[in-house]
């Protein structure tokens, strides 16, 4: 086993490593109304320093959506994996943390759901949006959030 310490590809999560308040919506379909997004989203470091807790504290509309993730770097992937469970059920993703014509942007992909969001210039800004696979197969736009770090 051996006895090196965190990669680059550990260190690369930091910008995410803090308290975020996350505020968006839910877009509204011709079945449902628009919801309102209200969360404080915590990640930290795991002992050793190879992967992300990430706490969910959320309002969704009138629900309340508590879970936790953990999140960390999959060589035989070459990407991030993370598993999330909470009051809204479990998911898997695949994802990378990539400078994208020089923006940091984090992707997120499993089965049914995907998330792109840009980091501002700063670090303390993600502006991004989810996706909803629907029944045809096609990707619908499902959410809008902006998350800001609270404590820089």
């Amino acid at each position: 086993m051996a006895d090196e310490g965190p990669g680059l590809e550990h260190r690369r999560l930091e910008p995410l490593v803090g308290k975020w308040k996350t505020r968006g919506w839910v877009k509204a379909t011709s079945s449902s109304p628009a919801l309102e997004i209200d969360a404080t989203d915590t990640y930290e470091w795991v002992p050793g320093g190879f992967g992300l807790l990430h706490r969910v504290d959320a309002r969704v509309g009138d629900q309340k959506v508590e879970g936790a993730e953990i999140l960390g770097y999959d060589p035989s992937l070459e990407r991030y994996a993370t598993l999330y469970f909470g009051s809204d059920g479990p998911t898997a993703y695949t994802a990378t943390l990539t400078e994208e014509h020089g923006v940091l942007t984090w992707r997120m992909e499993s089965e049914r759901t995907r998330f792109v969001g840009a980091f501002s210039d700063d670090r303390n800004t993600i502006t991004g949006r989810w996706e909803l696979c629907g029944d045809d197969e096609s990707w619908q736009p499902w959410m809008e959030i902006t998350l800001t770090k609270e404590d820089r």
